[in-house]
């Protein structure tokens, strides 16, 4: 089964580092569980423009280190790549490809198929659920609850990791987990 993985908050604990970079640097604390929508400047009392700006300054300046993998998500990564044709789909701007691979090398330790879904932030992208169509993607492990309605919305089933910003989101393709032991469990239901 081809399997579509998304990086932030998938894969790694992207938020929460991203929240620290962000406090240290400009000193406005934020945590995790008070996001409930994707607008960091709503957050951060500054334009969506600037906050971009932002972002990008933390995927331009972090090391590898400063991301963390979320909990067994190496561990199931890997067991999911013998059995199935893994590959990651992420919103993250195409310029950042690099930084992405050597996130994955660092921690995986192998290569990763990487398809950037272009740049989501600027409203430059291919959607997901069209990625997924096109390659076959049976199953998508996501966040952003936007992306997993308009996958599931296509007959792609999704497992939605269960986070502050994508509490709203229900379908009856859309399986919301709390952790990889439950993705992991329901993927093997699925095949």
């Amino acid at each position: 089964m081809k399997i579509g993985l998304d990086f932030d908050d998938v894969i790694t604990e992207f938020t929460d580092s991203l929240m620290k970079f962000y406090h240290k640097k400009y000193g406005k604390k934020v945590i995790k569980d008070q996001i409930k929508q994707w607008n960091w400047g709503l957050y951060w009392g500054i334009s969506r423009e600037e906050a971009t700006r932002r972002v990008d300054e933390f995927h331009e300046t972090h090391k590898v280190e400063d991301i963390l993998p979320l909990d067994k998500a190496i561990d199931s990564i890997n067991e999911l790549m013998e059995r199935h044709d893994v590959l990651i789909i992420t919103g993250k701007p195409v310029r950042f490809k690099h930084r992405v691979e050597e996130w994955l090398q660092h921690y995986l330790g192998k290569k990763l198929e990487v398809i950037h879904a272009g740049e989501w932030h600027k409203g430059q992208a291919a959607t997901k659920a069209e990625i997924c169509k096109e390659l076959g993607v049976k199953v998508l492990l996501e966040d952003s609850g936007e992306t997993a309605l308009d996958c599931a919305n296509s007959g792609i089933k999704v497992l939605l990791f269960d986070k502050p910003w994508n509490k709203q989101f229900k379908h009856k393709n859309i399986q919301r987990v709390k952790n990889w032991e439950e993705a992991i469990k329901d993927i093997n239901e699925i095949h």
